[in-house]
């Protein structure tokens, strides 16, 4: 029966994906960024989820925003992945208005739409040719403010058994406080 709880808690925590807003009925059918950024012509119409953080804004009419956003991975979450080095922007069109209060530069966000062709865009002084995004829909991320704490536990009994990770909520503050908090004296080894 405890087996059977363990499998059963493995299964549901790898079902746990995407935010509903960008989920997709098959993610086979969707098209990678990698794919699209040598020539988009072959998958114009195709369906597409990609994302970023918020380079830029604009509002080309009153009901509809363009964003140009810094891409970057997706984790297995959907949300895009810093730690890996965005190098390529993607245009991204919206038929809504989106309010440059909240959807300021630097924000993650992850999108699902279409893939419209290529577009010329300027940053700083260099053209450069990326794909457009028709987006149906898209994610804003907030900030994640937890780090992975690791609990050692008393190094003297049974090591391997005592030792798990968890996630701290922190703020400014207890950053710097954490650390000293976990700070043992194993002498010397």
């Amino acid at each position: 029966m405890r087996f059977l709880g363990m499998v059963l808690s493995l299964i549901l925590i790898g079902c746990s994906s995407a935010p509903d807003e960008v989920k997709v009925a098959d993610e086979k059918l969707l098209v990678g960024f990698a794919q699209v950024m040598e020539e988009a012509t072959p998958y114009v119409g195709q369906p597409a989820r990609w994302g970023g953080v918020i380079a830029n804004l604009t509002h080309s009419t009153s009901g509809a925003s363009e964003l140009q956003i810094s891409q970057f991975e997706l984790d297995s979450r959907g949300r895009p992945d810093k730690t890996l080095q965005g190098s390529q922007r993607f245009v991204v069109k919206i038929d809504r208005f989106l309010d440059p209060k909240v959807f300021t530069q630097g924000k993650s966000m992850t999108f699902v739409g279409v893939i419209e062709g290529m577009s010329s865009i300027t940053v700083g002084q260099q053209k450069l040719k990326v794909p457009v995004l028709k987006a149906s829909n898209y994610y804003l991320w907030t900030e994640d403010k937890r780090i992975k704490a690791y609990y050692v536990g008393d190094p003297y009994y049974d090591y391997y058994y005592d030792r798990y990770y968890y996630w701290d909520d922190i703020n400014d503050a207890d950053l710097i406080e954490h650390y000293d908090d976990f700070d043992y004296d194993y002498g010397d080894f």
